[in-house]
């Protein structure tokens, strides 16, 4: 007997009102340069791991605790921050919460170069950072929702998702040169006044919470006990279970694979740190164009579960072949096909939350959502997969990276048995 189809839960407004205003395109543009800067701000510490390690004499173990530290106390503190301090800024309004977020998370990018001398307060630093930033995918994903509509959600997304891959793609190009010039911390500094001169007013002047025909508050929205209910029914559906353990596990993989591989690849006898700013980038421009045939491929489709479960099975393969390589050639090649294959579900994550929530629930259950996969996968992953990655002259044990790859593709496949997206 087939399994029970769960339709899209979708009460945002009609196409006519989202389609008649055409500059609401403008919106996910803004999104994705904000997307860009804090994602610099976050990945910041990978690419200058390497020499606060030789500042600091760290040993190989040293870097491996205190980086893996420095880098998953940011995660755990994103992720609670989703949780716990999503439904205060859904209450502010995504534009608001934008702006203030905004300006903290270049205050807190600033202070950890300030303080890095003192290892606590770089931790800090970068719990501080952590729950500055961990409302903006809640805010953005809420913008979208009430903005498009279903058959259009996975371009606009796709469109700010793309900078996190720009940032990824650039930031080796654009900071390493610097940190390695002027010293690391002036690349904190630089991120810190790019956020407030190019994010802060391109949000204040160009985003609105919703068009202007939509009401500002549903009469749903005032009763809470109706709000917990409609938000437990749809956490403990299976649909939303499967999505969440795909979130966990991709974040295992992508958040731990970005931030460990630039420790990985100038730990190789062939690198030097320099070559960074081109290696790094590689696998990120082919991801940037895989992202935008898997957001296509999702609106045409509307299979997006199932194209991500395939091609993390995919994904798994070519990671598989590419450690333990004496080739760079072939570590390069493996990691860019890994990382594309993963690309399918980066494409698809948020369309899928903006589709299982309400429209009013958008931010709260992204928050839910995305704030569990960060401190399960992203906090836990970045720790776990450090231990694997931090240096390349020790083999790396590939297996836990396969069988990540296999359960998120088990998790797609459950989705798409449970859904029709």
């Amino acid at each position: 007997m087939p399994a029970p189809q769960i339709p899209p839960i979708d009460h945002c407004n009609t196409p006519s009102e989202q389609a008649s205003h055409s500059g609401r395109w403008r919106i996910p543009l803004v999104l994705m340069i904000t997307m860009y800067i804090g994602y610099l701000d976050r990945m910041n510490i990978s690419l200058a791991l390497p020499l606060i390690a030789e500042e600091m004499q760290w040993s190989l173990s040293d870097k491996q605790y205190y980086g893996g530290l420095l880098m998953s106390c940011f995660y755990m503190a994103y992720g609670l921050a989703n949780l716990f301090l999503t439904p205060l800024a859904a209450r502010l309004g995504p534009r608001r919460s934008l702006l203030i977020i905004i300006v903290l998370w270049s205050i807190f990018t600033s202070l950890g170069a300030v303080f890095s001398h003192i290892l606590l307060l770089f931790i800090a630093s970068r719990i501080l950072l952590g729950l500055s930033e961990g409302t903006h995918v809640p805010m953005m994903n809420q913008l979208t929702k009430n903005w498009f509509e279903d058959r259009e959600r996975s371009r606009a997304t796709g469109i700010w998702m793309a900078g996190l891959f720009m940032a990824i793609l650039t930031g080796p190009l654009l900071l390493v040169p610097v940190m390695h010039h002027l010293g690391w911390r002036s690349g904190f500094h630089l991120l810190a006044i790019a956020g407030l001169v190019l994010s802060l007013p391109l949000v204040y002047f160009m985003v609105k919470d919703h068009p202007p025909e939509a009401s500002d508050q549903h009469a749903f929205e005032n009763n809470s006990a109706q709000q917990r209910s409609a938000l437990w029914q749809v956490l403990r559906s299976p649909a939303y279970i499967a999505a969440q353990c795909m979130g966990i596990f991709n974040n295992m993989l992508a958040v731990g694979i970005s931030n460990w591989t630039p420790s990985y690849l100038a730990s190789r006898p062939d690198v030097e740190y320099s070559d960074l700013a081109y290696l790094n980038t590689i696998p990120y421009l082919f991801s940037l164009i895989a992202l935008a045939f898997f957001t296509w491929l999702g609106d045409k489709t509307s299979r997006r579960s199932r194209n991500a479960a395939i091609c993390f099975f995919l994904g798994g393969l070519t990671l598989f072949l590419s450690f333990n390589q004496a080739s760079l050639f072939v570590t390069m090649m493996g990691f860019t096909l890994g990382v594309c294959c993963i690309t399918a579900f980066t494409a698809c994550e948020h369309p899928i939350v903006q589709t299982l929530f309400p429209p009013h629930l958008v931010a709260q259950g992204s928050g839910i959502f995305n704030g569990t996969a960060m401190i399960l996968g992203g906090g836990l992953g970045t720790f776990l997969i450090g231990q694997l990655m931090a240096d390349s002259n020790s083999q790396v044990n590939i297996w836990p990276l396969f069988f990540l790859c296999i359960a998120a593709s088990i998790s797609g496949m459950f989705l798409h048995r449970f859904t029709r997206f």
